[in-house]
């Protein structure tokens, strides 16, 4: 399992930056690699995290090369004070079983 976690400082949210952001949401959500995400905001910082996991590499390399993904990259200045991206690849995960989460829905079935 890959995790993609895009933490970013936002300064503003056009239409133009919104219609991207829908695609993009919607091309992830519906790929066969996507597996789920998580969504963290720091009130403190003013930052906001998104965790995006998928099956393998193959699900992350897709949102890297689809068309609106890069197009928001190439203009990212527009909307972010600034942005951080951490892939990790996910080894193991543990809990007492009572959350549900994408990490331990495998584990389950």
């Amino acid at each position: 399992m890959i995790s993609a976690t895009f933490i970013f400082k936002q300064k503003k949210a056009d239409e133009e930056f919104q219609s991207l952001d829908r695609s993009i949401e919607s091309f992830v959500e519906n790929h066969p690699e996507y597996l789920g995400k998580d969504q963290w905001w720091d009130q403190e910082k003013g930052t906001m995290a998104v965790v995006y996991y998928f099956q393998s590499q193959k699900g992350l390399d897709a949102l890297k090369t689809f068309s609106d993904h890069k197009t928001a990259k190439s203009q990212y200045s527009k909307w972010y004070e600034g942005y951080q991206v951490i892939i990790a690849e996910i080894t193991n995960s543990y809990g007492d079983g009572n959350l549900d989460h994408v990490t331990n829905r495998e584990k389950k079935n």
